[in-house]
């Protein structure tokens, strides 16, 4: 006998809590499925606990850099403490996301979750069936292929660590690894980043370029076209031979995956619900909807569509939520989704990076500028900072930016909002922003 639902949700991050709610909210019958804690990734072992690391090493940053201008101490981090603090504000994120599932009357169902069938699943001894299932169950650390690679720890081994040992390497040169470099950095760690090419492939090159440097100024070691051959366990920590031959010998106390990750669905056994999907995720149509299965429908980092991010995460549960309830309407929209590298300072983006205007032969022209000498970079002793905006030359709308200052992460939604909503650079130049603001640098930033 199995339990029968109009809706079957994976996972209960914000993809799959999002369809849930929403379809309980249409008055339809749905269960839950979450193999861990309820909540997913970003809030109990990405994007929130991350945050937490990275406030504290901007206090770091800025009291370092307005040394002399009125700050005579420097901060420092007390490791285990900020560690203690990060878990008051995480440690009651399942039971939060419990209540609301609860409130809503979604039935929760904890185990890991394997079709046998085209609508049906298996979760610890139960079979359910579903009109729709949507799966949202997220991305996790993908395989390196190296030898020793289970001495190396993951971002969610890191960010439990007690205590920060005096020497680090992160391989991979993507959000994870240059994120918490800067923290550990700003923490005391001589940090070190290997990357078997060019580092945060999705960021415009110019501007990654400038991170880099930055990068290195702050005592980061990054080692780009060097890529990781094996990890060895020692009596003193671990040596890492990397290099094009393995040649090249780094050693640390501690060894960090930030290699990039996978669609965590290989444990779904998606073929006996005869679900198409690659490493990137279960294959969908513009709807969310399983090309292979009309049953299926997928969101987040599980799908194989662009940017695996918590935003976009929240819209692929909106979109698929409303098709369920309501048939296929609605087409799921990217236009003008920032994302952001949570370094100090963060280096943002939304929008085409300039090596894709190019490619493209698009008719741009670009606004560059080193704001490092503005006041909102000056005031706070920040010694780097620029700025890139692109713009149609024909339509005057805004292609592209790209923002490496404080508060970048704030001022690059405001770019998002216009790519979305089609706003030209005279509808942005009309705005009237709070100052002194780093928001009000947008006026002059075009």
């Amino acid at each position: 006998m199995s339990r029968e639902y109009d809706v079957i949700a994976l996972g209960s991050g914000s993809a799959g809590y999002t369809v849930a709610s929403k379809c309980r909210e249409g008055g339809r019958r749905v269960a839950l499925v979450e193999s861990r804690e309820l909540g997913g990734t970003c809030p109990l072992r990405g994007c929130n606990p991350k945050k937490v690391l990275v406030n504290a090493a901007e206090i770091v940053s800025r009291s370092y850099d307005l040394k002399g201008k009125g700050i005579e101490h420097q901060c420092v981090i007390n490791w285990p403490d900020l560690i203690r603090f990060k878990r008051t504000l995480i440690d009651p994120m399942p039971e939060i996301v419990r209540h609301g599932l609860e409130k809503s009357q979604v039935e929760v169902f904890k185990g890991q979750a394997r079709f046998v069938g085209e609508n049906r699943i298996e979760v610890e001894g139960q079979t359910l069936s579903g009109r729709y299932i949507f799966i949202g169950t997220g991305a996790k650390p993908q395989p390196i292929g190296i030898s020793g690679e289970e001495h190396i720890l993951t971002s969610e081994d890191f960010l439990e660590l007690e205590h920060l040992p005096e020497t680090i390497i992160f391989i991979g040169g993507g959000y994870i690894s240059f994120e918490f470099a800067h923290a550990a950095a700003r923490a005391g760690a001589q940090a070190t980043i290997l990357q078997r090419n060019v580092p945060l492939g999705k960021f415009d090159r110019e501007m990654v370029g400038y991170l880099v440097h930055l990068t290195r100024n702050v005592g980061i070691d990054v080692r780009e076209y060097t890529p990781v051959k094996a990890v060895e366990k020692t009596a003193a920590g671990f040596v890492v031979r990397a290099g094009a031959n393995g040649d090249q010998e780094f050693k640390a106390d501690l060894v960090v995956h930030g290699a990039g990750r996978v669609a965590n669905i290989m444990d779904l056994n998606l073929a006996a619900a005869g679900v198409e999907s690659t490493p990137d995720g279960v294959t969908v149509n513009d709807y969310l909807q399983s090309v292979s299965n009309p049953r299926i429908y997928a969101g987040g980092d599980a799908a194989a569509t662009p940017f695996p991010l918590t935003p976009t995460a929240y819209l692929h549960g909106k979109t698929a939520a409303h098709n369920i309830l309501e048939g296929n309407e609605v087409k799921v929209d990217h236009t003008g989704i920032p994302f952001v590298v949570f370094t100090v300072p963060p280096l943002a983006a939304v929008g085409f990076r300039e090596e894709e205007l190019k490619e493209r032969n698009v008719n741009y022209r670009r606004i560059f500028q080193d704001i490092s000498r503005w006041f909102s970079a000056k005031s706070i002793g920040l010694r780097e900072a620029w700025a890139k905006v692109l713009i149609d030359r024909d339509t005057d709308l805004i292609l592209g930016a790209h923002l490496m200052a404080n508060h970048a992460e704030e001022m690059i939604n405001v770019f998002g909002l216009a790519i979305r909503l089609g706003l030209k650079v005279d509808d942005l130049k009309k705005a009237i922003w709070a100052y002194p603001t780093s928001i009000s640098d947008i006026a002059y930033l075009l």
